[in-house]
């Protein structure tokens, strides 16, 4: 059975006031939005007699690898939310939990791409700060920390094709294997740098949430995220400026545009299901039309 906040407020209120070593009254919880894991919940209580709002997540999916990634983050100059009460025994709800702080904010997302150049400076500087994290920076968890490069992406997204051969996925991989540019060095992120992860108030950083998948990573693959989720902000020089932010010629995006296809192409075909609006058919088509750039002949995929 899903566990409901709100039928069990005294629960509640016995675990936030053990953390938070204050006296905790429950007002209310509403389930949050969430795409890719268990949809946590937003307590409202008082502290104090003070308004406070949090966020219990009850996904064990990763649950004390993102605790522990956001309780690192705490002492780095980023704003992310604190974290509490990691219980992996579901000793106090019943369920696997912690909860953080609910962190007021809107969605960078829009301003982006309604093309405000404070967001988009916003945007890069904030990127670069969570890039600029290291493994000192992070003390003990950066031992537990993921690590993937691209090399890694496209070696997995090839595995899959093994098992299920088409033509042009080994037309891809060919040519990515090929072409394969120098890659930076791996850099640190709460590995999904979606827009909707960067909470701004008055045009300032108010955090960066959702560190279930941190990991340091190639940075290029990680930025084109927000890009390859949403079009319209292709095309507006925005990831040309990231590249030579970062010493990198932005010629070598092309390729990583490539990686991007294909790897999503594998996981839609592996899944059955589309990803945000990208289908296998236009996948396909999208991986053609970059394979033809590269001065190769077009494949049809039978």
């Amino acid at each position: 059975m899903t566990f409901n906040p709100n039928e069990h407020a005294a629960q509640c209120e016995n675990y936030l006031g053990r953390f938070l070593s204050s006296p905790v009254k429950f007002i209310q919880a509403s389930q949050l939005t969430q795409s890719s894991r268990a949809a946590p919940w937003r307590l409202d209580v008082t502290v104090n007699g003070i308004a406070k709002a949090y966020v219990l997540q009850l996904d064990a999916r990763g649950l004390e690898y993102e605790y522990r990634a956001l309780k690192a983050m705490e002492a780095i100059a980023i704003p992310t939310p604190h974290a509490y009460g990691l219980d992996l025994q579901g000793e106090a709800l019943g369920a696997p939990c912690f909860f953080s702080e609910f962190i007021e904010g809107e969605s960078l997302l829009n301003p982006l791409l309604a093309g405000e150049p404070w967001a988009e400076a916003l945007y890069l500087d904030a990127v670069c700060a969570l890039q600029a994290v290291t493994e000192a920076d992070l003390g003990e968890v950066a031992q537990s920390i993921e690590r993937e490069t691209a090399d890694d992406v496209l070696e997995a997204a090839y595995a899959y094709f093994n098992d299920n051969p088409r033509p042009l996925a080994e037309a891809i991989y060919r040519k990515l294997k090929t072409t394969e540019p120098v890659f930076p060095p791996l850099r640190f992120s709460n590995g999904d740098l979606w827009l909707d992860n960067f909470l701004v108030q008055d045009r300032k950083l108010a955090a960066v949430i959702d560190f279930q998948n941190a990991a340091f990573s190639d940075p290029i693959f990680e930025f084109l995220l927000s890009f390859f989720n949403a079009p319209k902000l292709q095309g507006r020089g925005i990831e040309e400026r990231y590249c030579q932010r970062i010493g990198v010629d932005p010629a070598v995006l092309h390729w990583y545009h490539g990686l991007e296809f294909f790897d999503t192409w594998h996981w839609v075909l592996r899944s059955g299901k589309s990803f945000m609006h990208h289908t296998a058919e236009n996948l396909e088509a999208n991986l053609n039309i970059w394979l033809g750039k590269y001065g190769d002949s077009a494949l049809e995929e039978v």
